[in-house]
This record gives structure tokens, sequence and C-alpha cells, in this order.
């Protein structure tokens, strides 16, 4: 995979020449994450399984209209486990610097085949990027894979100028917080956190809440498994319930200190 290690600095001057970490936590949960996503059949199949169909794009077109939406316009970003890039693939049309970074070498692969290049292979534990960096870091379907997000909630800081911007998601619950369902197709557990909680892990971590959005009634999985027509349904319905209710939450953080 050494075509796809490339030397950030190509695009930002004050990233580090990268390879893949390797003195990242030795968690079991971490290992089994990038166990899973290190598989050639998982990262192959990464895309259709959540975002193919006409719902399953739609959930890919809202899911990046959202983060669009909380990031700033302009600005030199990293897109921390950027997966198969189809977020670096977006932030790229629109001007932006984008350094898409992930410990997988099979999604890599998958982005490098869909036109995203250059790629950083690189532990979001220990990111090989200069401290205050980026202007805006993103880490979209990535926290809620850990139940402990403060390691990566400081090292996002870190890489993070004071001012910028972090876009991340969690679940506020799941029935895969308890329950591995279908395990062999979907991976591990996913975790949750209340908003409340969330808010104040984050303040601890160096960053405040500049704004959050609440979505989706159920799993996105489902949503792409329903007909288009019942999903926008879904959404009308989301617009008139309590935020508490929906199970997912998009996230702008604001770096304030360090």
């Amino acid at each position: 995979m050494s075509k796809l290690v490339r030397c950030a600095g190509m695009m930002l001057q004050r990233f580090f020449p990268v390879g893949l970490v390797l003195d990242t936590p030795q968690s079991v949960q971490v290992e089994e994450k990038r166990a899973w996503y290190r598989r050639d059949d998982v990262a192959g199949t990464y895309d259709d399984q959540r975002f193919g169909g006409p719902s399953g794009g739609h959930v890919n077109e809202r899911e990046l209209s959202i983060v669009q939406s909380l990031l700033p316009r302009h600005g030199r970003f990293a897109d921390v486990g950027c997966g198969t890039g189809r977020l670096t693939a977006v932030l790229r049309g629109r001007g932006n610097v984008v350094v898409p970074v992930d410990a997988s070498a099979a999604m890599l692969a998958v982005a490098v085949r869909r036109g995203v290049h250059p790629v950083v292979q690189g532990d979001a534990f220990h990111l090989p990027v200069a401290d205050g960096a980026c202007d805006g870091t993103t880490a979209v379907r990535f926290l809620f894979h850990f139940s402990d997000p403060v390691p990566l909630l400081r090292e996002l800081r870190r890489v993070t100028r004071r001012g910028g911007t972090l876009v991340c998601d969690t679940y506020l619950w799941s029935p895969r917080s308890l329950l591995a369902v279908n395990k062999e197709r979907w991976g591990t557990r996913v975790a949750t956190v209340s908003a409340a909680v969330f808010t104040r892990i984050a303040r601890e971590c160096g960053w405040s809440v500049r704004s959050e959005v609440h979505c989706f009634l159920v799993s996105p999985y489902i949503y792409r498994r329903l007909p288009l027509s019942l999903v926008r349904l879904l959404e009308r319905l989301e617009c008139r319930l309590p935020g508490v209710l929906l199970c997912r939450v998009f996230w702008a953080l604001e770096a304030v200190n360090g």
C-alpha cells in the first residue's frame, strides 16, 4: 500500500510526513474495529450497504449536506476516519484543501479507486498532523465506534487551531449499542452517549458546542431499506419531535482552549 501512503505535506505544509503509527491503544474494542475495517470485503461493500439505492443515496446526501452546513466554507481540513472518501470528495469539490486519514488500507484503496487521492494511512489516536495545522476537522460515522471518545476528541483538538471547528456525530440510542445485530455484516457494537454527557466531555477536551443537529428517527441503516417516499415521510415527522427522541446528533464544536 506504499502508493496510498503519501506525505500530507503535499497538501498542507505543516503536516508531517506519515506512515501508519503503530503505538495505538490496544483495547479489545479498538482492535476489533480496526480488524473489521481492514477487511477487503467490508471495504468493498461499505458504500453499497449503507448508501445503495434511492433511499441510501438520499441518506448519503442528507448526511453530507448536514456536515457542509456545520463546517466553515473555507479552510484546510483533515477528514479523520475518512473511509471510502465520500466526504473528502465533496469538500475538495467545493474548493477546500482536505487531507483524508484512515487506518484501513482497504478503505483507502476504495477511496483511491473512486478518485480520492492523495490519501494518508494513519492513526486517529496519534494523527500524523502538526499541532493546530487544521482550520477544521471532521470525524463522521467514527466516534460512535468507541465507548470512550475522550482520546479522540483530545487528539482532534490538538490538530485544530483555536477557533477552528470539528464536525462529528454521535448516537443517543441504538439497539446495536446493546447487541451487535448481524455482526458478520455490520461489525461490532456502536456506542451511545447523551447530549448532556457529550457536551461535558467535549468541554473537558477543549471544545465548546457551537451547534447541534438531531436527526433520524431510527438508524440510517433502516432508512436505507425503506421506500424513498416513506423516508421522506419520516423526515417530516422528525421535525415535529423533540431531539431527544431522535437517535443521532451531528455536532459542530469550536476549539476554545489549548
